[in-house]
């Protein structure tokens, strides 16, 4: 096997370094086996199924990660057990999906401007209270004093 060598930089200095040698380590059938952490399985679901990806195609493209024996129908019942049962993994699709939609928001407000601009009074008006220059009336607060000094109380 050829060496190879890379170049180390330091401040004002280079020095060669031998390069280590990667191994990959796989079964009989030349694939490679790694052991993903469930909640990480967990997470990618989520985020696939917040992308607005059909759990019957998010449970074939996971199936090996899902499903022991790598099953899609297994993978899909696994999927829809935990979308249906467990609590913390439809919070875990809420917050993708509001990251999402965050990660979204020029977008969206580009939008919202483009259709102001072409003449749409209700962006217009939504875009201006955005900004803070327009106010909706039913939400304008008017303070009332009552003033109740020098009236006789009744005997």
């Amino acid at each position: 096997m050829p060496k190879r060598y890379c170049v180390l930089m330091a401040t004002n200095s280079v020095a060669l370094a031998k390069t280590q040698e990667l191994e990959v380590f796989g079964d009989e059938s030349g694939e490679i086996q790694t052991k993903i952490p469930r909640a990480e399985v967990r997470l990618h679901a989520a985020k696939l199924l917040a992308a607005g990806f059909a759990p019957k195609r998010v449970a074939e493209a996971m199936a090996s990660y899902l499903s022991p024996t790598a099953n899609p129908r297994s993978a899909y019942h696994k999927l829809q057990r935990w979308r249906y049962r467990d609590k913390e993994f439809r919070d875990l699709i809420y917050e993708q999906a509001v990251l999402r939609l965050d990660l979204n928001s020029s977008d969206i407000l580009g939008g919202i401007s483009r259709s102001a601009r072409r003449g749409r009074v209700d962006a217009a008006r939504f875009a201006l209270e955005l900004t803070g220059r327009h106010v909706k009336e039913e939400t304008q607060v008017t303070q009332v004093n009552v003033v109740l000094n020098n009236i006789p109380r009744p005997d």
